[in-house]
């Protein structure tokens, strides 16, 4: 494999309205650094869990913040980081679901999280001041 290394940057407004720019943003790397479209459509997924979660469960109210996604693609791997200020939400933390369990006892949650979870190699989570920082990596 050649070596290559490009890093992009995109900022969203904390409205779920900005999902189509973050579906926009995949589909452009999509094209750029030839991912496959399995790849993209995980990472499409888990991008979509954690912003709809910082969105709607992270702020006290319906002031207008930033979400910010650094993107970086290395040789074998894609890195994501994204940076909010919202309340904590460590999404390593929580219990994975009871996949066993009928559909009628499941609680509402969680299972988002836990996709996110299957669908990268990595998911770290760390807390700097009022700033939750989330880190995925996905092989190519």
């Amino acid at each position: 494999m050649t070596d290559r290394h490009h890093q992009r940057r995109l900022i969203l407004d904390n409205s779920l309205t900005e999902l189509e720019r973050l579906n926009e943003m995949l589909e452009q790397f999509n094209k750029e650094w030839q991912l496959s479209d399995t790849l993209v459509l995980q990472l499409n997924l888990v991008l979509e869990e954690l912003f709809t979660n910082a969105v709607c469960y992270g702020y006290e109210d319906d002031s207008k913040q930033q979400i910010d996604f650094i993107f970086l693609l290395r040789d074998d791997e894609v890195q994501i980081t994204m940076c909010d200020n919202g309340r904590p939400f460590d999404p390593t933390a929580p219990d994975d679901p009871d996949l066993k369990e009928p559909l009628s006892d499941k609680q509402i949650g969680g299972l988002g999280i836990f996709l996110a979870r299957q669908y990268t190699d990595t998911l770290d989570y760390r807390r700097e001041g009022n700033k939750n920082i989330v880190t995925l990596t996905k092989k190519i």
